[in-house]
């Protein structure tokens, strides 16, 4: 087993795609922190510009109340403050598809916690999208060369070839997170120099070290949709659907599904077992209960892949 797992290390160091995988991210991750600096500049003059046409809505509502009689006066002041349009009252479910990071209107003027900017970047599920690419390249490269199938033979349990995957894979997961957090963290000191501030070092520690578990069991999910349909293009659509939120349309039918059939299970959510749910929602704020939560669907993932992909390798031909 051991051996196996250093052939997978030694063919994950020497695999074009980590490469490129790493300059992909690198690239990204600049121009993603370079849009929110962007973003923010464009807040802070919406700001200005909605100040100033704020008071000279002011100056012009009371020139004109000068010239109101009291009958109108009353009938405005009553109008405005019982009469409603009724915007703002839907409180309908929605979902929202794609990846975007949502910028804090405290960075436009104030001090920028660098926490706070990773956190809302691994939050969006960004590197949840270059997970799901780049592993089902890694994993299923071996069957495009075929020298898996003269492997095969000289093992005496075929699910060790599966097994031996998920450990390269947490390898590969570490690279990719480690590569993503030091460019995001490198690109905000340039952007927002004189601005960055570091603090709560110990719950930014903590927060980083779940993030990664849950981003080792979902490169370890996209392995076993690679192994077991070995199709890069499935794994590859799979995960990036799952990742731009299009599981929370399909949960929301599926808890009302379940609400309706059985009403004592109004609490019910199956977004609660989600990974990419867990990775948008664990952050430096989390209490110990989420964050033991969070640890515990990631090992439940782990196992599955382990139990399902060793079960697949084992009934299966290899090929």
């Amino acid at each position: 087993m051991i051996g196996l797992i250093k052939m997978e290390l030694y063919r994950l160091i020497h695999t074009v795609s980590i490469y490129v995988s790493i300059a992909v991210i690198v690239g990204i991750v600049v121009m993603t922190t370079f849009a929110v600096n962007v973003d923010l500049r464009m807040m802070e003059k919406e700001q200005k510009t909605q100040g100033a046409e704020q008071i000279q809505q002011k100056v012009t509502e009371n020139e004109s109340r000068e010239d109101e009689t009291p009958a109108e006066s009353f009938a405005s002041g009553f109008s405005d403050g019982f009469i409603s349009t009724g915007e703002g009252d839907f409180d309908g479910e929605g979902f929202t598809l794609g990846i975007s990071a949502p910028t804090d209107e405290s960075w436009i003027s104030g001090e920028i916690v660098a926490g706070d900017m990773l956190m809302s970047e691994l939050n969006s599920c960004l590197l949840v999208v270059f997970i799901a690419i780049f592993v089902p390249l890694f994993v299923n490269a071996e069957q495009k060369k075929g020298y898996i199938k003269n492997i095969a033979g000289q093992i005496p349990r075929r699910e060790m070839l599966a097994l031996s995957k998920l450990p390269a894979v947490a390898v590969q997961v570490f690279i990719l997170f480690s590569v993503f957090c030091i460019t995001n963290l490198a690109a905000s000191a340039i952007f927002f120099r004189g601005r960055l501030i570091f603090e709560n070092s110990g719950a930014l520690a903590g927060a980083l070290g779940m993030q990664y578990v849950l981003h080792v069991a979902w490169g370890c999910l996209i392995a076993l949709f690679t192994m077991a349909t070995r199709s890069t293009a499935f794994a590859m659509t799979t995960g990036i659907l799952l990742a731009s939120g299009i599981f929370q349309l399909v949960a929301g039918y599926l808890n009302r599904a379940v609400h309706a059939l059985i009403p004592s299970a109004d609490s019910f959510d199956i977004l609660q077992i989600a990974l990419t749910n867990a990775t948008a929602n664990m952050t430096t704020e989390s209490t110990l209960r989420q964050t033991a939560g969070f640890l515990v669907l990631a090992v439940v993932y782990v196992l599955i892949a382990a139990v399902i992909s060793g079960i697949i390798y084992r009934k299966r031909d290899v090929r």
